[in-house]
């Protein structure tokens, strides 16, 4: 199929969440068909085909225009920086009503629906919307549109786990201390990411330290996370998943629906890497990944430090608990079984136009 694949950032360098997804599924695509990428910023793959042709607040040109009546797509999947706001579907809709090739929308985080989303539901919307979020997924539904479940998943190549004597060469990489039990957290260092949690790490043990490494960072949230001498890890790296081998256990304390994927992506990394994971009952997580030795639930920070005993104790393996979720997988699952009725719908299409 000859895809063509939309999002305002698209990049071969992620430090989030969306643009991990959205990196993935760009290799996923090249590897089974034709893609080509239009964005606004970014640097994707170089060995892909991409035009930075996106403009403006609706992504609306004459140039643009013009590149979707010159290029015979068979697909056209689009995943909205913003998520599936009013913003997002209002472009979507732009890019139905300035194509005739059916649209993927693709959301991974908990939005507001609201009577924007009603009426775009009249002109030209998406032929089918991909979210892991089911509560935004009803309402969509009940205005119409026709909705399927997507989730994200992790890199199997990398995020795997440590062989025997790797923490310690690791721990010596980072400049860890050997003698600490680190607990890490992987995400934006921001307001919305409940990091105050990590202010009380004394209360845990005695031995205890955490490890947070950001992405988009607040600098007065680093600050404060280092006065209070846990480590703090700003800059980019190409091998995050060292981080998660060289720790112990993997705390996810978000709460609110804006601090993170309705299925965060450090939650199955961890995993993977056979970390003990302690989460609070954030998105889709408990309707996915369901309680066991190795991986807690809590609801308030006040148990943090028992469920980490606990975990402390049972020395759980986790990785067998996300086994089935790498990207390919997902994409099989969840992605790739679309296609053909997408392709269908548009050969009838043809058919009506001849």
């Amino acid at each position: 199929m000859r895809i063509l694949l939309i999002s305002e950032e698209i990049t071969s360098s992620p430090s989030e969440g969306l643009l991990v997804f959205t990196m993935h599924i760009c290799r996923y695509l090249a590897e089974r068909h034709e893609v080509t990428l239009l964005h606004k910023t970014g640097s994707p793959d170089p060995a892909l085909e991409s035009y930075p042709l996106l403009s403006g607040r609706f992504h609306f040109s004459i140039e643009l225009r013009r590149f979707y009546r010159e290029r015979d797509f068979d697909l056209i999947i689009y995943i909205p920086s913003s998520g599936i706001t009013a913003m997002g579907m209002i472009r979507s809709n732009i890019i139905r009503i300035s194509s005739s090739t059916p649209l993927m929308l693709i959301g991974l985080q908990s939005r507001t629906i609201s009577a924007v989303h009603r009426y775009a539901a009249l002109f030209r919307p998406p032929d089918i919307i991909l979210s892991p979020v089911s509560r935004m997924r009803k309402e969509l539904d009940e205005y119409g549109y026709h909705t399927e479940y997507i989730m994200p998943g992790f890199d199997e190549r990398l995020f795997k786990p440590a062989e025997l004597g790797e923490k310690i060469r690791l721990r010596k990489k980072y400049g860890f201390p050997e003698n600490k039990f680190l607990v890490l957290h992987v995400g934006h260092i921001k307001e919305s990411r409940n990091l105050q949690t990590f202010l009380r790490y004394r209360d845990w043990g005695n031995d205890i330290l955490p490890v947070i490494k950001g992405g988009e960072v607040d600098p007065t949230w680093r600050n404060r996370l280092r006065m209070a001498g846990i480590i703090v890890i700003d800059e980019y790296t190409d091998d995050i998943h060292e981080l998660y081998q060289a720790c112990d256990l993997y705390l996810f304390p978000v709460s609110s629906n804006l601090g993170a994927l309705e299925f965060p992506l450090s939650v199955i990394e961890a995993a993977a890497c056979n970390l003990p994971t302690l989460t609070t009952r954030f998105g889709a997580l408990p309707e996915i990944l369901k309680e066991s030795e190795g991986y807690l639930y809590y609801d308030e920070s006040t148990e943090i430090r028992e469920k980490i005993r606990t975990l402390r104790k049972s020395r759980p393996e986790t990785s067998h608990l996300v086994s089935k979720f790498s990207w390919n997988n997902v994409f099989d699952r969840f992605l790739e079984p679309h296609f053909e009725l997408l392709l269908k719908k548009k050969e009838r299409q043809n058919n009506n136009d001849l």
